[in-house]
């Protein structure tokens, strides 16, 4: 479905990502992992089109949606569920949620919509509420159910869990779960490594721009290259000492 092959990205002269290459498939998770500053949010927004890569290829269903804006990449199919949410905190929660089918007819909207509000009940609840006023995890309920409005195949999803108390990253780790069984991709990036493995079927180890391990997630448990990406860039460098 969504295949990424050797991409490289850079901001200025620095070459953020050098040479990451994933792929992520219909009702499957494909998990994301590595150091703070591996490169994990910024190959996440180039897919999606926030950031325009140097090189590479990004084809979703066969056809490159390389470089182009993220407008377009939504029209394909595919959507970012960026960290730390990104909602509209002074509109309503039903606002947010129009923003989010904006590619979609009103009709379609609508339908859409009644579907977010029954996988989210509680965002039926507050929708003429500030969306500012939703919880933690409320907000990221908003954010997923805003991302849903476009009726994607694959969603791309940067943190889901960042700043959420543990009882909230249950549920919101199961709204995941619901999601993919649903038939819908998701291709995460993931700091809480045990809640991530917990759901993906494929997990690919990030390092300094590049991708340095690709496996499933039975695998990674066992395999000492992904705890090094999990410890961080100090734990690699002891290994290779």
């Amino acid at each position: 479905m969504l295949e990424v092959k050797d991409l490289h990205v850079s901001y200025g002269p620095v070459n953020a990502v050098h040479g990451v290459s994933l792929s992520a498939h219909e009702g499957k998770v494909t998990l994301v992992l590595g150091a703070n500053g591996a490169g994990k949010s910024t190959t996440l927004r180039s897919i999606a089109g926030f950031h325009k890569p140097k090189s590479g290829a990004v084809e979703l269903d066969g056809r490159s949606v390389f470089g182009q804006p993220a407008h377009r990449v939504v029209r394909r199919g595919m959507t970012l569920v960026p960290e730390g949410r990104k909602i509209f905190f002074p509109l309503t929660v039903e606002e947010n949620l129009r923003i989010g089918g904006y590619t979609a007819s009103r009709a379609n909207a609508d339908a859409t919509m009644s579907q977010v509000y029954d996988t989210f009940p509680i965002l039926a609840e507050r929708r003429h509420s500030a969306a500012g006023l939703l919880s933690g995890g409320e907000q990221q309920m908003l954010a997923f159910g805003r991302a849903l409005m476009s009726q994607p195949r694959l969603m791309l999803m940067d943190e889901p869990s960042m700043g959420l108390a543990p009882t909230m990253v249950n549920t919101v780790m199961e709204s995941v779960r619901a999601m993919v069984e649903s038939g819908i991709g998701v291709l995460m990036v993931e700091q809480n490594a045990d809640a991530g493995l917990a759901l993906a079927d494929t997990v690919v180890v990030v390092t300094r721009g590049e991708t340095v391990w690709t496996g499933s997630a039975a695998e990674a448990r066992e395999d000492k290259a992904v705890v090094h990406a999990m410890l961080g860039e100090a734990a690699l460098d002891d290994a290779r000492g």
